[in-house]
């Protein structure tokens, strides 16, 4: 190549000059066209499969028996279903109100629980403590909605997505 003593950044600006003036060998268009046009790529087998079940099963008379089939199985599901559950209607009912009042019991207990942290906190002992009147209780009630209203217009407003810009997204292969 040459003679003298290159650096590492003249050496690879060399090394890039002279690989650019190699020929490409990228395939024409009409190669492209005329051949690669008829290459069939493999596919994966459960995907041929699908698409086997799919064409199988939309064939018009097995459309209509695999309905029909569905149709029966539903049928007998709900004939051995609702005669069973009128039956038991009594002890569905029971156990249904069991539930409710299991759940109803444990949501007082919660609320209880949760009445009681809040009851014996420090920051309610020093919001009670404030020398508020009923008077200003309103007014406080509506500067803390119209608070609350504009804090949500305002993050209704930063959430919006820009209207009328067009960003180009870059594709990556």
């Amino acid at each position: 190549m040459i003679d003298k003593y290159l650096d590492q950044d003249e050496l690879d600006r060399l090394i890039t000059r002279e690989l650019s003036r190699l020929p490409s060998f990228a395939p024409s268009v009409s190669f492209r066209s005329r051949v690669m046009a008829q290459v069939r790529l493999p596919e994966p087998r459960a995907l041929v499969a699908l698409r086997r079940a799919r064409a199988w099963v939309l064939q018009p008379r097995r459309a209509l028996a695999l309905a029909g089939a569905y149709a029966a199985c539903a049928t007998i599901a709900l004939a051995i279903a609702v005669p069973w559950a009128l039956q038991h209607s009594s002890s569905i009912s029971f156990g249904a109100g069991l539930m409710a009042a299991k759940v109803l019991a444990a949501a007082r207990e919660t609320g209880m629980a949760i009445a009681g942290w809040v009851l014996t906190s420090r920051s309610f002992q020093a919001l009670r403590s404030l020398p508020i009147l009923r008077e200003h209780l309103a007014l406080l009630v509506a500067l803390t909605s119209v608070g609350y209203g504009a804090a949500a217009l305002t993050l209704h407003r930063l959430l919006k997505s820009p209207g009328g810009t067009r960003v180009p997204a870059a594709r990556s292969l």
